[in-house]
């Protein structure tokens, strides 16, 4: 702990301890109070001269300590708490101590068996009352209970009534114990607060720690983001270059072997291009850049067109792929392209993983709350479900013989994530190894449009 961070934690702590001194304002007006019954029960042993004067300055000290609890109530929260207002605090407690050991002490001169009982009673109990108050710190209780009962106990030795003599000793030791008690509980109190800050101060650097993290993560996502959308500027011209080589638009290139090179380049800059695709997309999920173009999206067109599209290469590599698609399956309202997007990545890591003879089938239908539920079920290798969130994982690859063998770099799945969060929608991921996989998305109700409502976005 460095004497900066050492100093701030001492300081919180001391603002702490102040403001449960201050917090207990309720004994102020009590101690007024039992001070105006003091006076009425004594006004015929003590003069008059003495007790009207004793009880206007017990009145002031008190309202002083008003006032004092007021400013601090109102003092600004920005402002730390120093030692100043913990003496202020203790002059106010010193004050009203002085004046009842006054009172005591007179307890020599005028006093009487009953104002020796009185006094111990009300010395007993404001004293136990300054002990749960002024616990929190030490001082503020000595400069109380110290004028109080070491006066009354002054006054009682004096005394020569044997009885009254033994109130003193009596007082004596109570004082003593009552000083004990308030030390330990004191102890207590800043044990309590000291783990209350420690709290707060690892609370302010967890805070502290997680948006430093979250920083640095969108200025990765985020020059991620920006370095893909340059790279597709270069290849966007390779692969057009290469492409009017590889036909020959402008004359043949002479030797085949330079069409079958730019042949070569035109794939492999596809292959980039779409890496780039994939690495702009995810960034953009990631750094929270993605936004939505919302319009009514007929969910079961999309799917069948998609699956035509993709029957031939499922054919080729000895799949079944097959559609079912709920008659009264309404549209949904949602970004067209990415949800295409979405469909393509996890028809695609079907396809992919699924070894030759297996099927893949694509469903879309309405649960009974009307939420819109896609799912796309393979006969594939399948997922251990401890290895499920890293497969969900940017760069989440898991290491089999098929997937080693298949390329891509993991992005798929985890941008199907996240287009499937910007819509609200939740990504399920059941897989069995060597059973097959089930994606299910779970549009929200909301986005299921009704007639009218798909009019007004299509006018819109």
């Amino acid at each position: 702990m460095t004497g900066l961070v050492a100093t701030d934690r001492e300081e919180r702590i001391l603002a702490g301890k102040i403001d449960l001194l201050f917090r207990g304002h309720l004994a102020v007006p009590g101690n007024m109070a039992v001070a105006a019954l003091v006076a009425f029960f004594l006004r015929d042993s003590f003069p008059a001269w003495f007790l009207i004067p004793w009880l206007a300055a017990t009145f002031l000290a008190g309202l002083t300590r008003l006032y004092l609890h007021r400013r601090y109530l109102k003092a600004s929260r920005e402002k730390p708490c120093g030692i100043c207002w913990a003496r202020l605090f203790t002059l106010g407690t010193l004050s009203s101590g002085l004046l009842w050991g006054t009172l005591c002490g007179c307890l020599v001169f005028w006093g009487t068996t009953k104002g020796f009982v009185l006094l111990t009673f009300v010395s007993a109990g404001m004293t136990a009352g300054a002990l749960a108050t002024f616990s929190p710190f030490m001082p503020a209780y000595l400069a109380y209970a110290a004028p109080f009962t070491l006066s009354l106990a002054i006054a009682g030795l004096l005394s020569p009534d044997p009885v009254i003599a033994s109130d003193g000793v009596l007082v004596l030791l109570y004082f003593i114990v009552t000083t004990a008690t308030c030390r330990y509980f004191s102890r207590f109190v800043e044990r309590t607060v000291e783990l209350q800050v420690d709290n707060e101060i690892l609370r302010g650097h967890l805070r502290k720690t997680r948006h430093e993290r979250d920083h640095a993560r969108t200025e990765k996502w985020s020059t991620l983001a920006q370095l893909s959308h340059e790279l597709r500027t270069p290849l966007n011209a390779i692969m057009g270059f290469s492409e009017a080589m590889r036909d020959e638009v402008l004359g043949a290139l002479g030797n085949r072997r330079y069409r079958d090179y730019a042949s070569h380049i035109h794939t492999s800059g596809k292959q980039l291009l779409n890496l780039s695709d994939e690495l702009l997309t995810i960034s953009q999920g990631e750094s929270g850049s993605l936004v939505l173009k919302e319009e009514a999206v007929g969910l079961g067109q999309m799917i069948t067109a998609l699956v035509e599209h993709k029957t031939e290469a499922a054919e080729k590599a000895g799949l079944s792929l097959s559609s079912r698609i709920a008659p009264d399956l309404p549209q949904l309202k949602a970004d067209r392209s990415k949800l295409r997007q979405m469909l393509r990545y996890i028809l695609d890591n079907a396809l992919k993983f699924t070894p030759a003879g297996g099927s893949v089938s694509v469903a879309a239908e309405m649960a009974s709350d009307r939420a819109i539920v896609l799912s796309i079920e393979d006969t594939g290798i399948g997922i251990d479900k401890a290895d499920i969130p890293r497969a969900l994982r940017p760069f989440g690859r898991i290491a089999t013989p098929l997937t080693n063998s298949a390329g891509g770099v993991g992005l798929g799945l985890p941008i199907a994530v996240r287009l499937a969060e910007l819509h609200g929608a939740t990504l399920r991921l059941d897989s069995v190894p060597d059973c097959g996989t089930r994606v299910i998305i779970s549009f929200p109700p909301e986005r299921a449009l009704a007639s009218e409502q798909s009019s007004a976005i299509a006018a819109a």
